[in-house]
């Protein structure tokens, strides 16, 4: 029998970007904590394949986390049982972009020292990478920016970071562009020249199930080819080339926009 899915949800005039987000409160944030403990979460964005998702889920060890959260962008309910996870439900699909921005502000709003983001076709295989990427995190003494494992299938940004980086995407950036194509390559660039040099966990057990598995679906595949074009001219603009290829430094990339 699958139990019924916990969820939160606020209407769509709360989820505005720069409005309400950080009316989203943890349930503990009226707690003291002490000086010590560095404040996490996790959240899991979904838009389909429910049953990557819930591999996802369960792949992800409970009791490590202040908030397990998953971000439902399917614009429908979600009939699983999503275990030790929460639902953010804000009414509404909203664009990959928006996404990270949405929990980039919830994070800082909530003074959470950093916050790892998941797949939802990712699949850990091993508890211990999970633990060993929360260790490596807490044990950096400078700044640092983001942490791989498998890329970001299961990765963990510093909340320092983004806070000093912006927001993901840029005022130039195709608004249209519902996934992150070419999106997380600007960002973790930006994390890159901005900040600090990107780290890859050792010897992480996380699988990508399914890689594309949003852009399989006929209707998205069909929007992603209409948005491609504008995305990567953005993108070559900016850096001088597309992901790989890229040509121009950060300074350069500012003075193009």
């Amino acid at each position: 029998m699958r139990r019924p899915t916990r969820r939160f949800s606020a209407s769509a005039s709360d989820i505005l970007l720069h409005q309400g987000v950080s009316d989203l409160r943890p349930p503990w944030h009226s707690f003291c904590v002490t000086e010590q403990y560095m404040r996490k979460f996790i959240f899991i964005p979904v838009v389909n394949h429910l049953e990557l998702l819930e591999k996802a889920i369960a792949s992800v060890p409970a009791g490590i986390f202040d908030e397990y959260i998953i971000f439902n962008n399917t614009s429908s309910s979600l009939n699983i049982d999503t275990l030790h996870f929460r639902v953010m439900d804000l009414g509404e699909r909203k664009t990959f972009r928006d996404t990270q921005n949405i929990m980039r502000k919830y994070a800082i709003d909530n003074n959470y020292d950093y916050y790892c983001f998941m797949h939802n076709d990712g699949e850990v295989t091993d508890d211990s990478t999970v633990q060993r990427l929360v260790k490596m995190a807490e044990d950096q003494t400078d700044k640092w920016s983001v942490i791989f494992t498998n890329y970001d299938v299961l990765c963990a940004y510093s909340t320092e970071c983004v806070k000093a980086i912006g927001e993901w995407g840029d005022f130039k950036w195709p608004k249209e562009q519902h996934n992150g194509y070419y999106l997380d390559n600007d960002y973790y660039r930006r994390m890159n020249f901005e900040w600090a040099k990107e780290q890859t966990l050792p010897d992480s057990s996380v699988l990508h199930s399914e890689p594309s598995n949003t852009i399989k679906d006929p209707d998205e595949h069909i929007l992603w080819r209409s948005q491609i074009d504008n995305v990567e001219r953005h993108y070559r603009m900016k850096w001088g080339g597309l992901p790989g290829h890229e040509k121009c430094d950060k300074s350069f990339g500012d003075l193009v926009l």
